[in-house]
C-alpha cells in the first residue's frame, strides 16, 4: 500500500527507470523486449509493495498485449488495475480501516492514483472494445476517460494523449468492420488533434501522430480518396524513419502501396510492399502480415501466376484466421474464388463462396452490401460455367457454341441464374449512387462500387440474349442522372433545401457505405438535382414496370428500395 522504506529506495528508482526503457522499447514496436522487461517489473512492484508502480507496469503491458492483439492479457490487466483502484476508493470512502493503516499516501495522492489510472483502463477497454467490434463500448469507455474527476495539471497532457489514441483505435476498428462513414466524425476531430501532435517532437507526441496519420491515410485509401492520402502516409513514413521505427515506416509503405495498386500502378505497388515486407515480417503484426500477402497475391494474378497467387492468399487467409477476422477471411475467400473460376473449378469457387457467407452470417455487423457484392460474386462463377459451356475462348473471347450446340441449353440457364444474382445486387447498390449529396462522394461510389457490379449485370444480359432486360437495363441507367425538377412551394417545404433533406434520407447513411463519408451537400439555387432511387419506369403502354422482378429482389435480399414511391415514369415517345 505505497510503502517506501529505505531499502526500497534503489529498487524504485530502478523500475522506474525500466519502465520508461520498455516504454522507448514499446514506441519502437519492440514489443516482446518490452514485455520482457515489464513482466520482471511487475513483481518487483509488488515486492515493494508499489501499488502506483504495479498499475503502470499493468498498464504498459496491457497496451503491449492490445497492439500485438492478445486480448485476454488486455483483459487480465484491466481487471487487475480496476480491483486495486476499489480497494482505494473504499479506503477513501472509509470503508476499509483495515486496509487504511497501511497506507502511507495522503488523500491528495490517493485521488492521483485512482484518477490516473481510471483513465488508463478507459482507454485500454476502449481500445479492447474497438478491435472486438464492440463500437457502443468503445465510445461509452471514451466518456469514461474524458470525464474521469480529478483535476491534476501534471496529468491533463497524459490525458490529452489517451483520449487522442482511442479516438485513433476506435476509428480504425470501425473501418476493420467497413463502417467507414461511422468513423468520419471522429475523423473530423481526429486531424486537428494530430496536426497538433506533429510539431510537438516528443517520442509520445510522435507516436500519436504516425498512428494517426497510418490510420486516416488508410482510410483515405479504402474509401478512394487516394490524393488525400499521400500526404498523410509520406509525413508519417518520414516520422517514422527520423525515429528509426522500423515497422512505422514500413507499414507506411503497405499502405502507399494499396494506394498505388488502386491507382493501377502494379511496378511501384510491387516495389513499395517488397519494401515493406521484411520490416512487418520481423515484426510478426498478423494483420499487416496478410494485408502484404495479399498484394502479393494480386500482383501475381495480374501476372497470371495463378498457384502462387493461391499460395499468397492461402498465407493470407491462415494469419487472418489466427486473429479471427471474420472480414478478412471471407473478402480473401471471395478472392481465392476467382483462382477456382480460372481454372474451371466452380463447385470449388461456389464452396469458397459459401463459406464467405457463412462466415457473414456468423459475424453480428455484416451488412447488406457484403451480401450483395458476394451474390455478384456467386452470379461471376454461374456466368463463367456458363461461357464454359458455349466454349469461350479466353484469348479471343469469342465463343463457339451456338444455338444448337449441346452447351446451349445448359448456358442459358446457368445465365439465368447468373443474372438473378447479378441484377439485383447491381440494382441495390446503384440506387444508393444517387442518393449522395456530394458530387465527390457519388462519383468515388459510382467508380468504386456500383459501376463494376452494373457492367456484369450488362454483359451477363447481353450473352444471355436477354434483349429485353438489356433495353431496359440501357434504360434505367440512361435515366439515373437526367432527372431535374423544379420545386414547388408545396414540395420545398418551408426552408430552402427541406425537399432535398427528405429524399436523400430514404437511404440512410450506414457505415458499410464506404464512399458516403464526404462533405456536406451544396445547396441548389432554384432548379434542384434530386437525388434518391428513381420512380417506377414503364417504357411499353403494354408492359409491366421495367425491372420490376429484380426491383423485388433487391428489395428481399438487401431490404434496399431500388425505386422511389412516386408517381410512374411513362418512358415511351
Amino acid at each position: 500500500m505505497h510503502s517506501t522504506p529505505a531499502a526500497f529506495y534503489y529498487s524504485e528508482v530502478t523500475i522506474i527507470g525500466d519502465l520508461e526503457r520498455a516504454r522507448h522499447l514499446a514506441l519502437a514496436a519492440k514489443e516482446e523486449a518490452a514485455k520482457e522487461i515489464l513482466l520482471s517489473l511487475l513483481a518487483q512492484a509488488e515486492e515493494a509493495d508499489r501499488d502506483d508502480l504495479a498499475c503502470e507496469v499493468l498498464a504498459q503491458l496491457a497496451e503491449v498485449y492490445l497492439v500485438r492483439t492478445a486480448y485476454d492479457g488486455v483483459t487480465e490487466g484491466i481487471r487487475r488495475i480496476r480491483e486495486c483502484l476499489s480497494s482505494y476508493a473504499e479506503i477513501r470512502s472509509g470503508r476499509r480501516p483495515d486496509l487504511a493503516a497501511r497506507v502511507t499516501m495522503s488523500e491528495a495522492e490517493i485521488d492521483h492514483l485512482i484518477c490516473r489510472y481510471t483513465r488508463r483502463a478507459a482507454f485500454l477497454a476502449a481500445g479492447l472494445a474497438a478491435a472486438s467490434g464492440d463500437h457502443d463500448g468503445a465510445a461509452a469507455s471514451l466518456d469514461t476517460l474524458i470525464d474521469t474527476p480529478g483535476d491534476f495539471e501534471d496529468l491533463a497532457v497524459e490525458q490529452r494523449g489517451l483520449i487522442c489514441y482511442a479516438r485513433i483505435l476506435m476509428a480504425r476498428g470501425l473501418c476493420d468492420d467497413d463502417m467507414y462513414a461511422d468513423s468520419v466524425p471522429i475523423w473530423a476531430v481526429l486531424l486537428d488533434q494530430l496536426e497538433e501532435y506533429a510539431g510537438a517532437g516528443d517520442p509520445e507526441s510522435d507516436h500519436l501522430f504516425v498512428n494517426g496519420a497510418l490510420s486516416y491515410g488508410r482510410f483515405c485509401v479504402e474509401t478512394g480518396r487516394l490524393d488525400e492520402a499521400q500526404p498523410w502516409l509520406r509525413r508519417a513514413e518520414a516520422r517514422a524513419g527520423a525515429r528509426d521505427w522500423q515497422l512505422a515506416a514500413a507499414r507506411a509503405q503497405l499502405e502507399r502501396a494499396a494506394a498505388r495498386w488502386s491507382d493501377g500502378d502494379i511496378a511501384e505497388t510491387q516495389t513499395l510492399v517488397h519494401q515493406a515486407y521484411p520490416a512487418i515480417a520481423e515484426h510478426v503484426r498478423a494483420h499487416d502480415v496478410s494485408r502484404s500477402w495479399l498484394y502479393f497475391g494480386l500482383i501475381r494474378f495480374r501476372m497470371g501466376a495463378l498457384d502462387e497467387a493461391d499460395e499468397c492468399w492461402g498465407h493470407a487467409e491462415r494469419h487472418w484466421r489466427e486473429i479471427e477476422k471474420p472480414l478478412h477471411i471471407h473478402r480473401i475467400l471471395l478472392q481465392r474464388s476467382w483462382i477456382s473460376i480460372l481454372r474451371g473449378d466452380f463447385a470449388e469457387a461456389v464452396e469458397k463462396v459459401a463459406q464467405a457467407r457463412e462466415l457473414l452470417d456468423s459475424y453480428p455487423r455484416h451488412s447488406w452490401l457484403q451480401y450483395a457484392r458476394l451474390d455478384d460474386q456467386l452470379g461471376n462463377i454461374w456466368r463463367a460455367d456458363a461461357l464454359a459451356d458455349l466454349g469461350l475462348d479466353p484469348a479471343t473471347g469469342a465463343v463457339s457454341g451456338t444455338a444448337d450446340s449441346p452447351g446451349h441449353r445448359s448456358a442459358m440457364s446457368k445465365l439465368q441464374q447468373a443474372a438473378d444474382l447479378k441484377v439485383p445486387a447491381a440494382l441495390a447498390v446503384d440506387a444508393v449512387r444517387y442518393a449522395i449529396p456530394d458530387a465527390g462522394a457519388r462519383m468515388r461510389w459510382a467508380r468504386c462500387v456500383s459501376a463494376p457490379l452494373l457492367a456484369g449485370a450488362f454483359a451477363v444480359a447481353k450473352e444471355w440474349g436477354n434483349t429485353v432486360l438489356l433495353t431496359e437495363l440501357i434504360e434505367y441507367h440512361s435515366a439515373r442522372g437526367a432527372f431535374t425538377a423544379e420545386l414547388s412551394e408545396k414540395q420545398a417545404g418551408s426552408a430552402p433545401g427541406a425537399w432535398a433533406a427528405t429524399a436523400t434520407a430514404a437511404v440512410p447513411v450506414e457505415g458499410d457505405l464506404a464512399l458516403v463519408a464526404a462533405a456536406p451537400p451544396v445547396q441548389a439555387d432554384g432548379g434542384l438535382t434530386r437525388l434518391g432511387p428513381l420512380p417506377p419506369m414503364r417504357m411499353d403502354p403494354a408492359g409491366d414496370q421495367i425491372m420490376s422482378g429484380y426491383r423485388e429482389l433487391a428489395w428481399q435480399r438487401y431490404g434496399r428500395e431500388v425505386t422511389a414511391a412516386d408517381d410512374e415514369w411513362s418512358t415511351w415517345p
